[in-house]
């Protein structure tokens, strides 16, 4: 018995951990939950990338507005980077037969 759970499990991994990196990009970048039920000493990137370009309206910092664009990329990139195989894996098994 414990062979076959041991066996599903495998099978399962890829999608179950596929899942869980789109859940943790869609988590890490949801705009409007953070904005509205986080304080703002705990905003996200995305909600303190907005609130940086909100203070600089009239005068815009370019070279501050760039680098607080990569600080807020890199780590989604980062992340891809290190699971792009499983992702991948992940996303090709379901359209594999038996």
């Amino acid at each position: 018995m414990w062979q076959a759970v041991g066996y599903y499990m495998v099978m399962y991994m890829a999608g179950l951990l596929t899942i869980g990196i789109f859940a943790f990009m869609s988590y890490c970048n949801e705009y409007i939950l953070a904005l509205t039920v986080l304080k703002p000493d705990n905003y996200t990137l995305p909600v303190g990338l907005k609130n940086l370009m909100e203070v600089q309206k009239f005068a815009t910092d370019w070279g501050a507005m760039f680098a607080g664009l990569v600080i807020v990329m890199v780590p989604t990139m980062l992340f891809y980077a290190m699971v792009q195989k499983h992702l991948t894996s992940g996303l090709s098994i379901g359209g594999l037969k038996g």
